[in-house]
């Protein structure tokens, strides 16, 4: 199966950026693509509770609702680590339970094993 690596680094300031890695991967998913997605900088903003729902879109889906669709089809989402704590987040501050903290060792080692690498 191909795969395919999204790094994502816009969050609520940019409505239509913030939307790239989670149409990507759903997207992805539904080619039979496996996807997971690497928020960074501002978007990991986008994970935080109550977020996701106040971010609109002209033509766009409900975000949240193509966050939940990614997860639920076995995605994966992870968040900086730095990121998370340049901002004050942490685990329990976010939108569903599936979503991790993860350093930058770990994106390496996911850049290097996926096929494609895209950033947003």
């Amino acid at each position: 199966m191909a795969s395919i690596y999204i790094v994502g680094q816009w969050g609520p300031e940019a409505a239509e950026r913030c939307y790239g890695p989670f149409v990507t991967a759903t997207t992805a998913q539904a080619q039979d693509v496996e996807a997971k997605i690497f928020l960074m900088m501002d978007a990991v903003y986008l994970m935080k509770k109550g977020i996701a729902e106040k971010i609109k879109a002209p033509g766009f889906p409900p975000l949240p609702d193509l966050i939940d669709s990614f997860l639920d089809a076995g995605g994966k989402i992870e968040i900086c680590s730095n990121s998370a704590n340049f901002r004050g987040l942490t685990e329990k501050d976010f939108r569903d339970k599936r979503i991790q903290i993860a350093g930058a060792a770990a994106m390496i080692n996911d850049v290097l094993k996926h096929d494609k690498v895209m950033f947003f």
